[in-house]
């Protein structure tokens, strides 16, 4: 498995193969542009202890697949992401955030005729959050499904999700599943927005906000499970929800832990 791992806006590990490349920039907000070669599976991790400002572009080159996990800690972010698939390329992201405050951009192009993501954002916040995330359709036949799921244990979070196709852009299939599960007070906010030019086009969204299933809870309390416990394994089954078999669920479950104390 590649990994690498990234302290505030430095490269503190790399172990990739060659036909991943990275180029960093340093000005204001550092930049890291990673370039997908050929079909990969790639580990990211991020953490900071001062207030950080990245900026981060994946290419994914024709005919390739690639396979991200990341996972982000620490203090304070802001990050924006570019993602750019050309012909044939498909992208699977599970990004799971666990720090004190975050601010994230996402913008998706799907260059390429068949290009494909799916994008599956996991959050236990530790502080108020904000996600934007724009997914444009630029060719024919491109998919994208996205699936957020947000669990709001102190402070609100906010998800802003656009899907766009423009006229021309035939067989374009959209999907967002978006969902917050809330503990708090402090506002949630799910805007899902579908901005489609094209007859030929299939596209859809949820939206959800709420408490956990009390039903659910009441039977894991029934087989003597205690509460809290019980919140915790029906959190972390949403989280884990849709994550491949080829990252380490096991240590995944550990992070989660981990944030519960």
């Amino acid at each position: 498995m590649n990994k690498i791992e990234i302290k505030n806006n430095t490269i503190e590990y790399s172990d990739i193969d060659e036909n991943i490349e990275i180029k960093t920039s340093k000005a204001l907000v550092t930049t890291f542009k990673i370039t997908f070669k050929s079909s990969a599976d790639i580990e990211i991790y991020f953490d900071s202890d001062e207030e950080t400002k990245l900026s981060i572009e994946y290419d994914i080159s024709k005919n390739v697949d690639v396979n991200i996990f990341e996972f982000r800690k620490g203090f304070k972010t802001k990050v924006q992401y570019k993602y750019n698939l050309k012909d044939n390329a498909r992208l699977y992201l599970y990004r799971l955030n666990m720090g004190e405050f975050v601010r994230e951009l996402d913008f998706v192009s799907l260059k390429g005729k068949n290009s494909s993501i799916e994008f599956n954002l996991r959050t236990l916040n530790q502080n108020e959050e904000k996600y934007d995330i724009y997914i444009s359709h630029e060719n024919k036949d491109t998919k994208s499904i996205v699936d957020n799921i947000g669990i709001a244990f102190k402070e609100g979070i906010i998800f802003n999700v656009t899907g766009e196709v423009e006229k021309g852009n035939k067989n374009s299939y959209l999907d967002q599943n978006n969902q917050i599960v809330t503990f708090v007070p402090s506002k949630c906010q799910i805007n899902p927005n579908l901005l489609v030019e094209e007859f030929d086009t299939n596209a859809n969204h949820n939206a959800l906000i709420g408490t956990l299933d009390q039903d659910a809870i009441f039977y894991l309390m029934s087989r003597g499970i205690k509460e809290e416990e019980a919140i915790k394994l029906l959190c972390q089954g949403l989280i884990l929800n849709n994550l491949k078999d080829i990252f380490d669920k096991e240590k995944i479950i550990k992070i989660i832990n981990e944030y519960w104390g």
